[in-house]
């Protein structure tokens, strides 16, 4: 049974990410979930690894104010 995260949509619309996805010709939503999963056939560059960190860390941040 396949497990389907559901990731916020400015993540997925941000242009980095957008970018990113669009260099190596997945969708956004593909690279974020091979990404987090770490079962990435996507070769990313360092710098590519960073920004996508920093992103999601950012993101896990505004999720938890949002709850409090």
């Amino acid at each position: 049974m396949k497990r389907e995260t559901a990731l916020p949509e400015a993540l997925c619309e941000d242009e980095a990410v957008c970018f990113i996805a669009d260099r190596h010709h997945v969708t956004p939503r593909t690279l974020l979930r091979h990404f987090l999963y770490g079962k990435t056939s996507i070769p990313l560059e360092a710098n590519e690894v960073e920004i996508l960190k920093g992103l999601l860390s950012n993101e896990s941040i505004g999720m938890e104010n949002e709850i409090r």
